[in-house]
């Protein structure tokens, strides 16, 4: 069992599911508790939302493990699970249940919105990540970017299932004031750049470590390509991004919030150039990993301040 839990990446698991709770409740709540408006999506059929988004990802994890087992076997970057300690049948069957509970729930919460062609976006999504893990992930960029991208749609899959319900619930109020929900997807697209930008960072560090696995199976990451050094300058670059982003953002939402600019400052700017420091000496692996995964984390953790300062604009 505790195989299974380190193929699926619980600490994964558990970070998307509190990515897509703290959307709900931190901040698309207090966002329509200023318009006096009410959360449409049930509790239990958010929460199935939730199980369809983690088994997604935890369903993404074993395919690429189960392409990966030569690559982690070279680099040593990570232990070996898929062909070890779990056979390869046993892994592609996991595979397929969570694809199968994913889609079966996306199906089942789409109906239930009126959108039913939202679950295609759930079947293309399985299909590229299963594409990624054989194809993709080979050729140079493609394999960051999607992964990075994938990510980024965790925060708007809260937003994505929710306004359907909301335009539904308030199509009288939105004819009569002309009110809409394009601040819902506005700030849960802030969180999805930045949720998109640490996550392309983060793969392209761990790429760095798995060099020698990526070259002999013929995985072309920007270490492999073009070498560790450049690797290094690139995330330094998509650092430098974080830190300007997070300078405009600040000054357009939150230059009058004191507690805001402390958080930004501790909570954000330095550990972001800790990190870059830590690259850039070339501190080891599990560190630099560790910091950037907090980031992340830290990143996401901004939702808890917002009820406050939306409480102290209105």
């Amino acid at each position: 069992m505790l195989e299974i839990f380190r193929l699926i990446r619980l600490r994964t698991i558990a970070f998307t599911a509190f990515t897509m709770y703290a959307m709900r409740f931190l901040v698309i709540l207090p966002l329509l508790d200023k318009e006096g408006v009410d959360l449409q999506m049930p509790e239990g059929d958010f929460s199935l939302l939730v199980i369809a988004v983690c088994c997604l990802v935890s369903a993404a994890y074993v395919i690429n493990d189960y392409f990966d087992t030569k690559a982690d076997r070279i680099s040593g970057s990570r232990p070996v699970i898929v062909g070890k300690t779990i056979s390869r049948r046993a892994a592609i069957t996991l595979h397929t249940l969570l694809n199968m509970v994913a889609v079966g729930i996306a199906y089942y919460l789409a109906r239930n919105v009126h959108h039913s062609e939202i679950v295609f976006l759930f079947l293309v999504i399985s299909a590229i990540l299963w594409f990624y893990s054989s194809r993709f992930k080979k050729r140079f960029l493609w394999g960051n970017l999607i992964v990075a991208f994938l990510a980024g749609l965790i925060p708007l899959t809260v937003a994505t299932f929710e306004i359907p319900l909301l335009n539904e619930a308030y199509s009288d109020v939105i004819v009569k004031t002309q009110m809409d929900f394009n601040n819902v997807f506005y700030w849960t697209s802030c969180f999805a750049y930045f949720l998109f930008l640490n996550m392309l960072i983060y793969e392209i560090n761990k790429d760095m470590y798995s060099v020698n696995g990526d070259r002999a199976e013929g995985i072309m990451t920007i270490p492999v390509k073009c070498g560790i050094p450049v690797a290094r300058k690139v995330i330094i670059t998509l650092v430098a991004v974080c830190l300007i982003s997070l300078v405009v953002f600040f000054i357009m939402e939150f230059r009058s919030s004191a507690v805001m600019l402390v958080y930004f400052l501790i909570g954000l700017i330095v550990p972001y150039l800790v990190y870059g420091y830590s690259v850039l000496k070339n501190d080891k692996m599990k560190f630099q990993l560790r910091l950037i995964r907090l980031i992340m984390a830290l990143c996401i953790g901004i939702s808890l301040f917002l009820h406050h300062f939306f409480n102290c604009q209105a």
